[in-house]
């Protein structure tokens, strides 16, 4: 796969970041579209629809790493004629629920948009799979009990997929209460680079924080 260049097409374009989502190579995603947005200061009369679908992908790409800080910058740089396209506005409302850290949120705002191309709603897809499987881990660090009707609120999906979650990650439920009591999972700082201890010990107190507040 190259980068974007001058000559390529709108199907060009379609088949490089399709190819990328379906290999889910976030990161890659990213740098094409980086480097198309560079390559359009030099083109003259270039597509808006084919524009606009780059800036979606690659605001996707940015929420799918988590990369909350430079989503947000993406958006605010963005012109103002894209800001006020509808499902470009309903991506970056994702990205807001996300960077408040709410779970609920993010869930609801992903499922309540009918996404317009199957490029699109594959990212989105991912990103709903994603965010709910982090979220419930994150909550299970904050929690040592929670009942099943409470986790299903604060994540923004019904009680029987939590009943899944919790019966995929083998945690016990109270027999009296009814309560999940999450698995905690040992961390092997050992086996892991210095930079990812140090980014699951940052995202881990971030979301106790916000869960507490």
């Amino acid at each position: 796969l190259t980068a974007p260049n001058t000559m390529a097409t709108a199907a060009d374009v379609h088949a490089a970041l399709s190819e990328r989502a379906a290999n889910e190579e976030w990161g890659s995603i990213v740098a094409y579209c980086e480097d198309y947005e560079l390559d359009m200061r030099h083109l003259l009369g270039g597509s808006v629809d084919v524009s606009l679908g780059v800036y979606k992908v690659h605001l996707l790409a940015h929420l799918l790493l988590e990369q909350l800080d430079l989503a947000r910058f993406l958006w605010r740089r963005l012109p103002d004629p894209m800001r006020e396209e509808a499902e470009l506005q309903a991506i970056w409302k994702v990205g807001a629920q996300m960077w408040h850290g709410d779970h609920a949120g993010a869930q609801a705002a992903l499922g309540a948009f009918q996404w317009s191309s199957a490029l699109v709603a594959t990212l989105t897809s991912s990103l709903q799979r994603q965010t709910l499987e982090k979220s419930f881990l994150a909550l299970g660090k904050a929690y040592s009990s929670i009942t099943p009707e409470t986790l299903a609120g604060k994540l923004g999906v019904e009680v029987s997929t939590v009943q899944e979650l919790a019966n995929a990650h083998s945690w016990a439920t109270d027999i009296s209460t009814g309560a999940f009591k999450p698995a905690k999972v040992e961390l092997h700082a050992a086996d892991l680079p210095r930079t990812d201890v140090l980014q699951q010990l940052t995202h881990f107190v971030a979301q106790l924080e916000r869960e507490l507040k």
